[in-house]
């Protein structure tokens, strides 16, 4: 789930003019939800790439380890491309 969640927002990345449209429901979900709940999943990744690191600490075969230490990479590049697809969208709002 945290996943098919991450694509989205890779999906409906904004670009750095996008206007508010308050119009109907889907150009609110696009352009109002999505940027504002994006700063809490990109949190919620964080946590969980936290916690698959205590799990790859306490794991006890190295197949294990081995799984779950290549779910933390994945996780990480995951994070890093959202956010650098995001850089542009934000600093047009925070300038």
């Amino acid at each position: 789930m945290l996943l098919l969640l991450g694509f989205v927002f890779l999906i409906f990345a904004q670009e750095k003019d996008t206007q508010l449209l308050l119009d109907d429901s889907i150009g609110t979900i696009l352009t109002l939800a999505i940027p504002a709940t994006l700063p809490i999943y990109i949190m919620v990744l964080m946590f969980d790439i936290v916690m698959v690191i205590v799990k790859v600490s306490s794991a006890e075969s190295p197949y294990e380890s081995a799984f779950f230490k290549k779910i933390m990479i994945f996780e990480i590049g995951l994070t890093v491309i959202i956010i650098y697809s995001w850089i542009p969208y934000f600093s047009a709002v925070f300038s």
